[in-house]
């Protein structure tokens, strides 16, 4: 079966273990500057092309209009804020490059830190409210159109793009 949600979750257990990566950079750049640096990098593209460039998009383009569309549907300040939520994520990553273009490694992992904590609670929302509400609002064929339309993102966006960011993601390297 063709289930949106499903994909969706896949796609929040890849975007959640950034987590661990983030926790274990902590001071590492007092050892190696240049690694801690990269893993940054990483992690930021990881971020912004993954999270946002491939699973946002899909719930701002797919997910989202078909709720709002729904007869049914009579919470728009939901997904209000949660648009909201992806706004500020795109000026978290924005800020953590500046941070360290600014060589502040510290401000750099304190807001990555930040960062991954909202992001935890944006999936927290979405896992526990959103997505059960989509479960259970949009029937069968509405569901079947919306995985398609995801398919039809990836495919746009590049599945072997997506695997790369996904392989970036787990060999972001940290010695501490």
């Amino acid at each position: 079966m063709n289930e949106p949600m499903t994909m969706m979750l896949a796609e929040h257990e890849m975007i959640q273990r950034a987590g661990k990566t983030i926790d274990a950079l902590a001071n590492s750049w007092e050892k190696d500057p240049a690694q801690f640096e990269q893993a940054v990098r990483n992690l930021v593209e990881f971020f912004r092309d993954y999270a946002d460039g491939f699973h946002h998009r899909k719930e701002e383009e797919v997910l989202f209009p078909a709720l709002r569309d729904h007869p049914e549907f009579v919470i728009p300040e939901m997904i209000d804020s949660l648009m909201q939520h992806h706004e500020e994520f795109r000026e978290y990553t924005a800020d953590i490059e500046q941070a360290l273009a600014d060589g502040d490694h510290a401000q750099a992992h304190k807001l990555l830190t930040r960062y991954m904590r909202d992001l935890e609670d944006h999936i927290s929302a979405e896992n526990d409210e959103l997505f059960v509400l989509a479960e259970n609002l949009l029937g069968k064929k509405e569901r079947e159109d919306v995985y398609f339309r995801f398919m039809d993102i990836d495919r746009q966006l590049g599945e072997d793009r997506k695997k790369e960011l996904e392989e970036l993601l787990a060999a972001v390297k940290v010695e501490g």
